[in-house]
Order: C-alpha cells, then structure tokens, then sequence
C-alpha cells in the first residue's frame, strides 16, 4: 500500500526537480512577459501567429474563414456532420446568436477564474487539464501512471496466438477431451458388477402365459372393435331425400338395433379385463425391464467408447500441448486490469466528452476546442464596441495573458491523444475485455494438466481391455427384452386406463345423442333414422365417440403367437446377458472419477485454448497502439506541475489585478453552466431539424430482419422500439425551441446583465425533455456484435449517445441560470473598474458606456529593471529554494503514506472486529432484542392502527393486523388529481438508496379491494426499472399474492388502466434457479403516462417467516449488487420495489441487506436492537421472526466480507454452521410452537382478547 502511494506521489517530485531547469528557459521568438506599453504587445501576435501554424494548421488547410466553427465535437469522423449547416438549412437563429456572444462572456470569465485559482492554489492544474481533455473520472495522476509496457507485453504476446499456439495437439485435446465424456457418463452405472433382478425377471417370463389371461384380452379387444366396424358402418350410410321405408328399415335392424348389445358386452368384458390389474401390480419386472438391464446397455456403451479411445504417448505432443496452456496462462501473469480499466475509461470520456462533468470549466464546453477559441476571441472589437470602450480587450487580453500562455501545452496533449477518440476504439477495448475473462477461465498451474494422460493410462490397466462385440449378442437379446417389454407396458397402460363408470356414462351419452325414442323399437325407430343421420353427419359427436373407443381399445390387440416366439428367443439366450470383465471395468471408471477436478480443469483449459487460437490479432494492435498514444503525452503532463509556478514567478502587477474579480469561479461556473444549458437546447433542436434520426430506422430494420427469426430478433426489435414515433415525440418537444429562439429580442440587450436575464427568461421557459435511449444502444450494440461492416450502426449509436448526453432538464439547474444576471453585472462591473487608472471610478451603471477612458500601461517596468540587474542572484536563490523544497517534499510523502495506509487499513478493522463481536448463542441474542422491541410496539398499537386506518382504507390491508407506517408512506402519490394511499413505505439507506417496501397485490374479494392497479401506478409514476417478488402466489394452499403480472408473451395482464407485457420467456438470475427473471412492458391505457419496462426478480424458494433456502446468502448477495451502481450515485438511482406477502418479513429482511450495511459501514458500535428499530420505523412490523434477524447478520457479515475482501471466510463459516444448526431445530420446533400459539390465538380470541401485533413469537 506504502509502495503504491509513493509510486502515484512520485511524479511530484519530479516536476520540482523540473523547475530547477525552468527558471532558465527562455519562451519562443520574444519574452512573454516583456514590458510593452502599446495596447497590442509584440508577443500577443507571436502567441496569436503560433496558435494559427500549430492548432489550426498552415493557411492552405483553412479554407473557410471560421476554422473554429468547422470543428465539430461529436461526428463519428471528427466532424460534427448532423450539426453541420445543410444546403437548404434555415439561417441560424436567434438563439444561436445569443449563445455565441454568451458563450464567449462565459469563455472570458471562466479564463480569469481559473488563472486566479491556479494562481493563488485554490484549483490545481491537474484537475483543470483533466476537464479540458476530457478525461472523464480519469485524473491526470492515472494517466501518468498508466504502465503502457504491461499493455504492449500483453498484445504481443496475444498477437502471436494464432501462430505460437501449437496445432498438433488437435488429436491429443480430442483425446482427452473423450476420456472426460466417458468419466461423466460412467458415473451413471457406478458399482455395476452384475444384474440382482436378471434371475426375476427370467422367472416371471417363463410364466407369463400363466400369470396374464391373454383370452381374456383378445375378448375385449373383439368387442371393441365390434363397436368400431358398427359405427364406421353408420357413417358411412348415405340417407336419401325420401328413402323407402323397407331400406329404413334395414338400417335399423342391420346398423342401430344390435349398437347397444355391442356397447353392453364390451362393458362386460372391459369389467373381466380389470380384474387382471393384480396381475400387473404383481409382475412389474416384465413392464419395467428397461431398468432391469439398462445398466448393462449402458456398460456395454462405456465399453465401446473406451475400446475406441487412446491416449497418444508421444512425449513431444504432450509438451506443446503443455506449452499451449503455459502461453495463455503467462497472459495475466502480471495484473493488467487497472491499465485496460483506465484505458477504457479514457476511450469512453473522450469519445463522448459530453457526459464528462465540468467543475472548474464550465466555461469551455468543449474542453479544448473552445480554449481554442478563447485565445483568439479575448481581443474581440464587439467587447469594445458593446461598452462603448468601457472595457479595454487590450488590457483584459494583457491581464489573462498567463492563462493563454498554457494553451499551447495543452493544445499539443490534445493533439497527440486523437488517436484516442476514433470510433473503431471502443469495440477493441471490448474486444480485449472479453478475451482477458477467456483467459481468466484458464486453471492455475496449466501445463501440468498434460500429466492427465499418465493417470488416463494408469487408469486404463484395471480394465480387461474385453471389446463391445464380446458383448453383442448379451446387447441383442436385451434389445429383445426391452421389445417385448413394451408391449406388457401398453397392455398394463390400457388395463388402468379403465373406467367402467365413466365408459357407461359416454355410451349411454352416444345412445341418447343418437336421439331415438327407443332405439330398440323396430316400429318407430327406422323413421327416425333421417333426423339421427342429419345430427351425424352435422356434428363431430360420432368421430369423438370413435376415437374414444379406440382409445379405449389401444393396448388389447396382442399377437399372442409373436410374442410367444419373442419370449422363448429370450429365455433360450439368457446366458448370453454376461457380466464378466464388468467388475474391471468399473474398476477403471472409478479410478478415473477420482481424476474428476483434473479433468474439469482440462476441459476448461482445452475451451480456452481454442477461443483464443482464432484471435483477432488487428484488433488487439490497435488496443497496443491506444496504450502507445496514452503513453506519449506522459512526460508532459508530468511537467504540469510546475505551471503554476512559473505563473506566480512571471506575473505582472496587471495579472494581480485581473485576478481579483470576487468569488469570479462561483459567477463564471453560473455563466458557463446556463449557456451550456442553452448550447444542449440548440444541440438538440438543430439535431431534430436536421432530419438524421428520420434515417435511422431503416439501416436498423434492416439488419434487424436479416437475423435469424427467433428470441434474440423479438429482443432486439422490442428494444428498438418504434422509432417513428419516438422521432415524432422528441420533434414536439424540439419545437419549443424554435418558438422561444423567434421570441428573443436580442436589439433590446445593452448589458451584459441583459444577455443573462435572456439566458434566464430562456431557460426558463423550457420545458424538460427525457431522452431516454438507453434501450435502442443496447438493441445497437447486439447488432454490431453481429454484423461485418458496423460503421453505419456504429455511427448511429453515437449520434444517440450525444442525444442522450444532452442534459434537458432545465427545471434541476434553476439555481444556475437565476444567478446569471447578477453573475454577469459582476463580471461587466469589474472589468470595467480593471480597464481605467485605479484613481479613477468606474461608470456609475452596467451596461454600454461611454466614459472618457485614459489608459497608460506602466504595470512593469520597475520589475523588468530589477529583473535585469538580478536575474543571477534570483535563479541562484530560487535553486537552493527548490533543492529545501524537494527535501520537505519527501519527508511529506512519508507522512502522508504512513496517515493514508492508517485511514485505509482502520475501517476494515472494525469491520472485522464487528463480525467477530457477533454472541456466542444468536438465537437467544436475537430472541431477546425481537420481544424487546416486540414490548415497545405493544405500547402504541392503538396508535398505530388508528394512523394506518387513517391513511389507508382496511380493505387495503392485506392483513387488518399489519399496519402501514404513513409517515413514511408514499403520501405524495397521485392518481387522477386525487392522493392514492398504498400500503407501501419508502425505505432509505445511509448513501442515499432508496427501496420502497410493499404488501403484495390484492385481488378484488369480501375482504380486499382490487390494489393490482394501484400497485402498478405506484412503479410507474416513481419511475422504478426492478421489482422483487419474495414470494410465490400461492403456498401451502394460502394465497400470498395476486398474479399481477403476465405470464404468456402472447397473453397480457390487465390490471385496472394498466396492460403488463411479457417481453421474453422468463429466465433465471445468473445460476440461481429459484430467482425467476422477466422482462415487462407497462402500459397506460389512457395513454396519460408513458411506456414503462422493468425487470422483475421472483425469489421462489423462501418460505413465509423463514429464511432463505439452505440458510445461503450468494443469491441474495448477487441480486443486491444488481441494484448497487457503481456508476450512478446511490441517490439518483430509481427505487427498487420489494415485497412479499405483508411486505414486512422477507421484503424487508432483504432490504436489511443493503441498508444494514451500509449503516454498519458507518457506524460499528450501533446495537443490533438499534438498526433493527431502523428498519421497523421506516416500515412498521419490519423483521418477523428470530432467525430472519440472525440471517439479516449473517448476510450483513458476508456482505461485507465480499465487498471489502476482509478475508473472514473462515469465520463466517463457522458462524453459518451455528446458525444452520439453530435454523434445524426450529424447523423440528416450529410445528410445535404454532400449534402452541394457535390454540392460544383460539383461546385469546374466544375471551375477546386481541393478539399483539408486535410480538415476536415465531423463531
């Protein structure tokens, strides 16, 4: 850690040694600081003369005369092309006129600010430099201390991989990859020596005639199909218009007149057959012969497959294969993932730098670009000629002329690190991420694993070596074994399948269907033979009835003299079903199990290795030449250092007097902040008027349809969204815009205070726009993973990332632009004061003045004749100064790495100190601080129930015993201009993360009103993205829970005004089976609110009152980190939904995952009583029973652990052994208890007694 410290503080030292040397540099072609009196100093043209030849380039290559407005930020090839002025595009606005000239007020601000704060130590160079190149989170110390040699050694060595890996191995890998498929699949017939039923079954065989009464069946089957013939007969009869009545006649008696014999003995017989189901029961072994002998088929097939393997002894093929493993796991020898993070890091700031936040220059915009144009703008005559030469450019420009003398610097490491923004960099970035966590799949100590061949061949000597044809004809008598067992199943299948009531109540119902009066009656019956036919042949009720008695009938038709001939082949051939060399074989697949961690590790091995031989190794050049690039630019953001230095060292007494604008970083950041405000407003509208998002869709529809049909295309297609009428959305809110840039009267602006109450009055009249285009880059990320040429989706994707950078939502930096006009009077007030003679006032107003302005320039001229006369003895002393200096230094960085590994180190230890102060006996400590809080709740109960009445209606308790908290309840929520309680509770965490705690949804029912509806308005209007289910709908026969989500795609929910849609199939969390996943869409069906899509987590496997599953904590652990960003700060992230049943036992105990934690983070020495009263005061009742108090500890301690690596696993192990065995005798004790506490429930309520709400009685 010391080392670490004095490695990122080393540099100082460095750049202190560089100021030794600085004193005796002399600046290109004149003294930049030289005593000039004229208004147009000599070196201001230099300056002006060398940014033009080395920024903007030679004369020949600026053909337009504004080469700054050419310079666009945020084209996909360095140009902003979709901002570029089009042929036929309307003239710029007012708008743009007004940004412009606020632009370059805030420029000129923000320059003296700054030269004033790096000046007197206030702002360090180093963050200022890092704003202006866009590095993001980056700092400059990370930049310097980026190792491009670890990157270089890297990308060689990765390079190299498709030719340094050997190929020859290809048989050996193969090899051994089949010996580990025959090691799985040998676990299946572990310990098989001989058959135990084989003698069993050939006894049952040989008296099977015996024991199954095959007459009887044959019977059945003949009555059966008597029935089929006489009602295919029936079907096919064709009636006439007007038949004779003798052919009536003859349907009668030769089709309909004998169908209820037919029906009556096939119930006689189906009666006889079922009497056989004994005979079945008894002989199962003749039915399930599969399983008798399958063990044998599957020998036989183990055996074949290592008959066919072989283990190739050449020595030279086992060590390149060796070699193979050595060279992937040499690629993270070294740790590399700082430097790839940090480059990534960088690649993303400085491709979209407008997500980069600006602190101290808010002023230049775009960083660098407008630093550009500030060296050029500050002697702009519109300054003059707007005050009527109350400000003098000449003196502002003389007074900010330390600043502009670091431009060139600067622009020069911006220069070098344009390599650094181009498009093709973030997907070779990615690329190497993703082949770094191949690599990190490789097993420690690789190459040994090619000694698994000697263990295969050791294995190989316990076998017989007997080959599968020695077997062959054991295989074909089973093959017969298994036949014939077939047909036993289908004959017993059909024997159960008998129902005798219900087949008389079907063919009484075919009888009756049929429709005679008395189909016996050979008088009346032919005459009704017309209509019968006409129901017939007019319904399906005939062919239903058909298939049904051939159901019925499936099973009974048996060739008796087949299977006679089937079973005297079997038992003619038993001695063919030998065992011998069996007991060898298991032999060798036991020994080859126990290789079982070999090799798994060798089949990771093997995957890795081919993954990485076909590398794309341009790709991977290109991260070699980005790391190049960073490292370029070091040595001279080493010399940063000493910038402000050299500033203080040459200042003139002008520069002093330009600096001491007041509080000039508080009104410069209110200037910059608004017109950047305003500059994304007319980003955004000039986009929108460009018509480039109308072209989008099609290139993505495109490739879109050229998938594959399937989940991954719905995917995408869903993320995409419609992009029509997304474009005509964003249009409407563009055209206020337009509206309020026609609306400016810019001739009525004489101040500089006027041009911020325009910026304010602007601003304020906007309304908030949300872009939210996160869903479209990720649907544009798939495709470009999938597609060969992604430039055209690549520059899409861009283009949405600068819509989505844009910030709209002028209402939260109202503090900004309402300060801008005082901020502006400030600035105007002290330039005009700095432009005349000190003993002269400044105009009595702000704004366009006319004083009579005398100027002289005598700021230093004593300085350059004593600067002449001792420059000697300065530059001696200054020496020895800086020598005393570097000393102090040095003795600093002890002290200051000896303090930072203290502070570092010390939270961790009370971290582990508090994990090791856990009782010995927790299940007592934690019953004891439940029923202490338990006797507290009791106390207020009437209270509480009267505030949660109050607030909630009862019908919207889903338990009249559990109550709501409405001081933390969601009492702002809206619905229809009207409040909408809901028993739900805002929870907060220390860092600011929110959860809102809930009771499940209620169906409509005597006791509960529908809340469905309510509950989805609530995740709509708090604009939640998770909500997570701990429970199941029903369990244990209880309902827990409406089913207020879909669960068919194609089928969705509704729920009041609300329409949920399933956007995919449900999956589940990571590895965790018992956390379901699905992806919805909720819609608002009056169309008042927009669209909404969520994740919801459903935890199947925690019971109510328990723990989860196992007593384990990763599931739990991995779904909180879920909501944990590293990126967004805890108080800007969205809500997370959690409930259970009541919304007070599993919901919150889950949530007292997160927010115990960081409270423990804290504070160390807080009671545990104490945070569960944390918990219970958000949400009322929270934490139900004794042992969701000792696993919330528990998960808060692994939690920690895991976050922090306090390397406590130990510990925590034996923490978790007492508590699984606390969690096993309560679910021997429970039983018990709640009978106990229901009959004392009963026995309470026949007295008239209420329970106690807060009691803990359940462990």
């Amino acid at each position: 850690m010391m080392i670490t410290i004095i490695g990122r503080l080393l540099p100082c030292m460095v750049i202190c040694g560089l100021l030794l040397v600085h004193s005796d540099c002399a600046p290109i072609n004149h003294s930049l600081y030289s005593n000039n009196n004229s208004h147009v100093p000599s070196y201001l043209d230099a300056f002006k003369e060398l940014i033009v030849q080395h920024v903007y380039g030679s004369s020949d290559d600026n053909n337009s005369p504004g080469p700054i407005e050419n310079d666009y930020l945020f084209d996909l090839n360095s140009s902003r092309e979709f901002l570029r002025p089009k042929r036929n595009a309307p003239i710029p606005d007012k708008l743009k006129e007004l940004i412009d000239k606020s632009s370059t007020l805030a420029r000129i601000s923000n320059g003296i600010a700054l030269q004033s704060g790096l000046m007197d130590g206030s702002i360090k160079i180093e963050d200022v430099v890092a704003e202006l190149l866009n590095f993001g989170t980056l700092k400059v110390s990370d930049v310097v201390g980026f190792n491009v040699d670890l990157v270089k050694e890297l990308a060689g060595k990765m390079e190299k991989l498709p030719t340094s890996l050997d190929k020859s191995t290809i048989e050996l890998e193969n090899a051994g990859l089949g010996w580990n498929e025959l090691r799985k699949k040998s676990e299946a017939v572990k310990g098989v020596i001989d058959l135990p039923q084989k003698d069993a079954y050939f006894n049952a065989l040989e008296n099977y005639e015996r024991i199954f009464k095959f007459d009887v069946f044959g019977k059945v089957d003949k009555a059966l199909d008597n029935i089929l013939v006489k009602l295919k007969e029936i079907e096919e009869l064709e009636i006439e218009e007007k038949p004779e009545p003798i052919v009536l006649k003859s349907y009668h008696t030769g089709n309909f007149n004998p169908l209820p014999d037919y029906l009556e003995i096939a119930v006689s017989k189906l009666n006889e057959v079922q009497a056989t189901s004994k005979s079945f029961e008894d002989n199962k072994i003749l039915i399930d012969s599969h399983s008798a002998f399958a063990p044998f088929g599957t020998m036989i097939d183990l055996i074949k497959i290592r008959y066919e393997l072989e283990a190739p002894a050449v020595s030279n093929i086992h060590k390149a294969l060796g070699n193979n493993f050595q060279q992937l796991t040499d690629l993270i020898s070294k740790p590399i993932e700082p430097e790839i993070k940090g480059l990534s890091s960088l690649i993303h700031s400085r491709t979209i730098s407008d997500f980069n936040k600006k602190i101290y220059t808010s002023g230049f915009h775009n960083g660098v670009r407008d630093l550009k144009k500030l060296a050029l703008e500050i002697r702009d005559p519109w300054i003059e000629e707007f005050t009527g030469n109350a400000i003098s450019t000449s003196r502002l420009a003389d007074g900010i002329q330390t600043f502009l003398n670091v431009i060139y610097q600067v622009l020069h490491i911006d220069d070098k690190l344009k390599p650094v923004s181009t498009n093709n960099n973030p997907r070779s970035i990615s690329y190497l991420k993703n082949v770094l966590q191949e690599v990190s799949k490789m097993p420690q100590k690789s190459a040994e694993l090619v000694n698994i061949f000697s263990d295969i061949a050791t294995c190989m000597e316990k076998s017989e070596k007997i080959g599968p044809a020695n077997y062959e004809k054991g295989k074909k008598v089973i093959e017969k074994i298994v036949a014939v067992g077939k047909v036993f199943a289908e004959l017993a299948a059909a024997v159960k399948r008998i129902n005798i009531d219900q087949h008389q109540k079907d063919m009484n119902a075919f009888i009756k269907f049929l429709g005679f009066k008395d189909i016996k009656n050979a008088t009346t019956s032919p005459a009704e033979i017309p209509a019968v036919m006409k129901r017939i042949k007019t319904t399906d009720t005939l062919k239903k009835f058909k298939e049904l008695i051939a159901g019925v009938k499936n099973g009974f038709n048996i060739d008796k003299k087949a299977l006679k001939a089937d079973v005297k082949n079997i038992t003619s051939q038993k001695d063919a079903i030998s065992t011998d060399g069996f007991k060898e074989e298991g032999e060798m697949h036991a020994c080859l199990q126990k290789l079982n961690d070999k090799f798994e590790k060798f089949e990771k091995a093997i995957a890795v290795t081919r993954k990485l031989s076909g590398i794309d190794s341009a790709t991977i050049q290109n991260v070699e030449n980005l790391a190049s690039t960073v490292a370029s630019v070091k040595n001279e953001l080493k010399s940063l250092g000493s910038i402000p230095g050299s500033m203080k060292k040459y200042a003139k007494k002008i520069t002093t007097e330009i600096n001491k604008w007041p509080e000039s970083l508080k009104s410069s950041g209110a200037i910059g902040q608004s017109v950047a405000l305003l500059s994304h407003a007319n980003d955004f509208k000039t986009l929108m008027s460009s018509g480039e998002l109308d072209k989008f869709d099609t290139p993505v529809q495109t490739q879109i349809e050229a998938m594959k049909q399937g989940n991954e295309q719905t995917r995408i297609k869903t993320l995409w969204g419609d992009h029509k009428k997304f474009v005509t959305d964003l249009q409407a809110s563009s055209n206020q815009t337009d509206t309020i840039g026609t609306s400016l009267k810019l001739d009525e602006i004489k101040t500089f205070e006027d041009y911020g109450t325009a910026m304010k009055t602007s601003l304020e009249s906007m309304k908030d726009v949300k872009i939210d285009v996160k869903a479209k880059i990720e649907a544009l990320d798939a495709l470009i993973s999938l597609t060969k040429k992604p430039a055209e989706l690549e520059k899409i994707k861009k283009t949405l990332q600068h819509l989505e950078s844009l910030d709209l939502a002028f209402s939260s930096h109202v503090s900004y632009f309402q300060k801008v006009p005082n901020a502006l009077k400030s600035l105007y007030d002290f330039l005009v004061k700095f432009s005349i003679e000190p003993t002269r006032a400044p105009p009595p107003r702000s704004g366009k003045a006319t004083p009579q302005v005398f100027y002289e320039d005598r700021d230093s001229s004593d300085y350059d004749n004593k600067r002449s006369e001792d420059i000697f003895d300065e530059a001696t002393k200054a020496r020895i100064l800086y020598g005393v200096l570097i000393v102090l230094i040095v003795a600093l960085i002890f002290a200051v790495s000896a303090f930072a590994y203290v502070m570092i180190r010390t939270p961790k230890d009370h971290l582990r100190h508090w994990i090791k102060g856990f009782p010995k006996n927790g299940r007592v400590y934690h019953n004891e601080r439940l029923n202490e809080i338990a006797i507290e709740t009791e106390k207020l109960i009437e209270q509480m129930k009267r505030q949660s009445y109050a607030y909630l209606p009862k019908r919207k308790h889903r338990n009249p015993e559990i109550l709501c908290n409405p001081e933390t309840a969601l009492k702002k929520l809206m619905k229809d201009d009207k409040k909408m309680p809901i028993h739900a509770n805002f929870v907060k965490s220390r860092n600011g993360k929110r959860f809102i705690a809930c009771q499940a949804p209620t169906d409509k029912s005597k006791n509960h009103d529908d809340t469905t509806e309510d509950f989805w308005h609530m995740v709509v209007k708090e604009r939640c993205n998770e909500v997570v289910m701990l429970c199941r709908c029903v369990e244990g026969g209880s309902v827990q829970s409406a089913e207020y989500y879909p669960i068919a795609i194609d089928k969705p929910k509704k729920c009041g005004r609300y329409e949920i849609s399933l956007l995919a199939e449900p999956g589940i969390f990571m590895e965790f089976k018992e956390i379901i996943v699905r992806r919805m869409m909720i819609r608002d069906t009056t169309n008042k609110l927009k669209k909404r899509t969520i994740t919801h987590y459903q935890h199947i496997g925690w019971k109510d009152q328990k723990c989860p599953p196992r007593g384990e904590h990763e599931a739990l652990y991995q779904l909180m980190k879920k909501f944990e960003s590293k990126w967004i700060p805890a108080r800007f992230q969205s809500p997370v939904v959690v409930h259970c049943s009541t919304g007070i036992g599993r919901a919150m105990t889950f949530i007292g995952i997160h927010t115990v934690t960081e409270d423990v983070i804290k504070d160390t020495s807080t009671a545990w009583v104490n945070r569960l009263k944390l918990l219970r005061e958000a949400r009322w009742h929270a934490i139900q029973t004794t042992r969701q108090s000792f696993w919330l500890e528990m998960a808060v301690a692994h939690k920690l652990n895991w976050d922090y690596k306090l390397g406590m696993d130990k510990e925590l192990k034996e923490q978790q052994a007492m508590f699984l065995t606390f969690n096993e005798q309560e679910e021997l004790e429970l039983a018990a208890e709640r009978r106990k506490e229901k009959d004392k429930k009963a026995e309470g309520e026949a007295k008239g007694e209420e329970p106690i709400l807060g009691q803990a009685v359940l462990q």
